[in-house]
């Protein structure tokens, strides 16, 4: 058997014969594949480094001839792999060996530069090497502007003090997790064995340990914040540490917008990934975001112009309190805690999003021109079991001034509202054009 196996084993020599052959019959691919190997180890070694995102764009015109001679690497490997299936080459061929070393590789190479353009956007599974490299090379040469750019309307940014007065929702009514809090019972605990302890020094250690946990919880989540914004094009985030991003409306994917509860960290995948850590009034900012990414808001806000002839009036009809939408003309009451019923309507999409009111809803409505805010506000009292009036069947009572009570009677029913200050004039100018009731004749 060994005998056997001398004798149909190459000899060193057959492999030297046959090798200056095998390279002559491949018309230079030996050479390309020779030449490939160094510049796919640097572009390795650039794209597993720290910091390769700067190390990419110093150095463009390595990835660009590297995309530039892939086609002739990959005939040339093709090549290689044909010949030595149709001719049986050994093992031991020094150019077989060195094709399958590059093939690997590639491989190696391509679920690197994969890994790395999902980072910063949805990643095909099937991008090949060279597609993702070029689409890297263009996503990270146009940097994220963090000012609005010409024509850009700012159209929503959260409430960083505090949504209307209304608690966050961690514990206790801060923007702070539930996990963060952790140190401080620990600390607080801590604290009580030390002090109880009778050690030297055990009551500073003990408040000191208590300071450091309590100042963790305060400025963690600060640290790792920023400044989101919604605008009439895209989701900026600008994080207190680190590089912007954006991600364009129109390009966010249905199942696109996901919070993250744990840490309130607002993830987005469309034209680019954006992660918006430890956001505020997140809430509110998705109800915002649903809206400006789906028609009828993508872009009208784009015009910079809001409808003046509205008011939003906190009202009430009988014992049933809402928000009254005043216009000109007419008249609507939505009930309260009917934000989701009025989210759906104007988008025409099921939501998950709850606890909300559907003044958000309609306070966004006024950047759509006068017909189509009407429209969608038609659709939000059907959908919410709201009332419409129009101002011809029903009638302005006058009597206090409208920030203390506005009274709009339709036959038996009566609306009760007031006007908060930031919608005070457009209330006075609304109402001028609602006759009061015409006095009746007097007596004969």
């Amino acid at each position: 058997m060994t005998s056997e196996r001398a004798r149909t084993a190459p000899s060193a020599d057959d492999l030297a014969a046959s090798e200056p052959e095998a390279v002559r019959i491949l018309e230079g691919g030996a050479e390309i594949i020779s030449g490939a190997m160094r510049p796919h180890a640097e572009l390795e070694a650039m794209l597993s480094a720290g910091g390769w995102k700067r190390r990419f764009l110093k150095q463009p015109e390595r990835v660009s001839a590297f995309v530039a001679g892939a086609e002739a690497v990959r005939e040339a490997l093709a090549r290689v792999h044909r010949r030595a299936e149709v001719e049986a080459w050994t093992e031991d061929m020094p150019v077989l060996r060195q094709a399958r070393a590059l093939s690997t590789q590639r491989e190696r190479l391509t679920r690197l530069a994969r890994q790395r353009l999902d980072t910063l956007t949805v990643a095909p599974p099937d991008v090949t090497l060279e597609e993702a490299l070029t689409r890297l090379e263009a996503l990270l040469r146009q940097p994220v502007s963090k000012a609005l750019k010409e024509g850009e309307v700012l159209v929503f940014e959260p409430d960083y003090g505090g949504s209307r007065g209304k608690p966050g929702p961690g514990v206790g009514g801060m923007n702070v997790p539930s996990r963060y809090l952790l140190p401080v019972p620990l600390g607080a605990l801590l604290l009580t064995l030390l002090m109880v302890s009778g050690l030297p020094g055990a009551r500073e250690l003990g408040l000191a340990l208590m300071g450091l946990s309590i100042g963790g919880v305060l400025l963690w989540p600060q640290l790792r914040s920023g400044r989101v914004r919604i605008t009439s094009e895209r989701l900026l985030w600008t994080p207190v540490f680190g590089e912007a991003q954006e991600v364009r409306l129109d390009s966010i994917a249905d199942d696109g917008v996901h919070l993250d509860r744990s840490q309130f960290d607002l993830e987005v995948t469309g034209d680019r990934r954006l992660r918006a850590r430890s956001v505020s009034d997140a809430l509110h900012l998705m109800v915002a975001l649903e809206l400006h990414r789906r028609p009828p808001l993508l872009g009208a806000a784009r015009s910079g112009v809001q409808l003046e002839d509205v008011a939003l009036l906190p009202a009430k009809v009988g014992d049933v309190e809402g928000v009254c939408v005043l216009r000109p003309h007419a008249l609507a009451f939505i009930p309260d805690r009917r934000g989701p019923q009025a989210l759906q309507a104007v988008t025409g999409r099921p939501t998950s999003l709850k606890g909300f009111e559907a003044d958000r809803v309609l306070e966004a409505l006024r950047w759509l021109p006068a017909e189509e805010f009407d429209a969608c506000v038609s659709r939000v009292v059907k959908a919410t079991g709201g009332l419409a009036w129009a101002a011809g069947d029903a009638h302005f009572v006058p009597g206090p001034p409208i920030w203390v009570a506005i009274r709009i009677k339709r036959g038996e029913q009566v609306l009760l509202g007031r006007a908060e200050w930031h919608d005070r004039a457009a209330a006075e100018r609304i109402l001028q054009g609602w006759h009061p009731r015409p006095a009746l004749p007097p007596p004969e």
